[in-house]
């Protein structure tokens, strides 16, 4: 093709604008599924404690006729503790950074400070789901630590060969075992336990790869026709209805993050967890020690598992058996 003599071309201008669009595009994970559940309690002081208590099994009941009074029942509480744990996430915005315009965010500290909130809420979801124990402040290198939901299960769970769930659960962090494949007999199983154990739980958490084969497992291992007249395939299983009520299945993309969690289904009785704060999320600006704007985030609180009976869990689960 001849050239056209004297055209100017769009490479040949100068001082031309961007075409940034003025919006950040993000797909990370915000939701944190078990902090939500939770819901909030008040802790004052940073060893938090409650009490639990349970009902005498039934049996045979039969006084004589006007007898004397001489047996007695009486029960005592179980106290319990959590320790608190402090998490924080800071900013430090030069003034520079500050005052440039950059297209999609306003003002850099806010911008950040938006950004460590979300990310300091997924670290409370880890921190809840974590399984470790709580641990005490040693004033050098580690913090306090509160106890994690899997450490709790102490009446209702199912693990697999080998397991090294401690003899006194509880007195130590799970240990895996055998990886095996879901299957609705063990939930069943558990199911059963939690009912007779006076819990009624109404939902199954699980990381996204045990959730897709759970989902597999209770709808018969096929893709389904829901509607033939819709022409709409299904493979998923939202709601499961058990002989003891009606669950719902639920990804939690946090606990894929947690090495011994990412393995279990935890099933659960909301009412029965909570997340005790000693300090709620707080943003403090610190001082300036220069051209800058700093500041920080900070919450404490801890799990507060006031009845582990109400709920249970299910360990080393696998999408194949290992």
């Amino acid at each position: 093709m001849a050239t056209i003599s004297g055209q100017l071309k769009d490479s040949q201008i100068k001082g031309k604008p961007r075409d940034l669009m003025d919006l950040i595009f993000d797909v990370a994970p915000t939701d944190t599924p078990f902090l939500t559940m939770c819901g909030k309690s008040s802790a004052s002081q940073t060893l938090h404690e409650w009490q639990t208590d349970t009902l005498a099994d039934p049996g045979e009941n039969s006084a004589l006729e006007g007898a004397e009074v001489t047996t007695f029942q009486a029960s005592n509480t179980t106290e319990l503790s959590n320790k608190t744990q402090i998490l924080t996430k800071a900013i430090n915005v030069s003034g520079t950074a500050q005052a440039v315009d950059q297209a999609g965010v306003g003002k850099q500290y806010n911008y950040q400070l938006a950004r460590r909130m979300k990310e300091l809420k997924k670290d409370l979801e880890y921190a809840l789901l974590q399984n470790k124990l709580e641990r005490t402040d040693n004033g050098t290198s580690q913090g306090r630590l509160m106890r994690g939901l899997p450490t709790w299960f102490q009446t209702n769970y199912s693990v697999g060969a080998g397991s090294g769930k401690a003899a006194i659960p509880g007195s130590a962090p799970c240990v895996a075992g055998t990886a095996r494949v879901p299957d609705e007999d063990t939930l069943k199983g558990v199911l059963t336990k939690i009912y007779e154990s006076g819990g009624d739980p109404d939902r199954i958490m699980m990381a996204p790869a045990i959730r897709v084969k759970m989902s597999e497992v209770l709808n018969g291992g096929a893709t389904r026709m829901e509607n033939v007249d819709k022409k709409k395939a299904t493979a998923v299983i939202d709601v499961y209805v058990s002989d003891f009520g009606t669950l719902k299945l639920m990804p939690n993309r946090v606990q894929a993050k947690e090495a011994y969690s990412k393995t279990c289904a935890f099933i659960l009785d909301p009412q029965y967890w909570k997340v005790a704060y000693l300090r709620g999320f707080k943003e403090e600006r610190l001082a300036h020690t220069g051209d800058n704007m700093k500041g920080h985030i900070v919450v404490e609180c801890t799990l507060e598992a006031r009845n582990d009976a109400s709920s249970g869990m299910i360990a080393d689960l696998a999408v194949s058996a290992g």
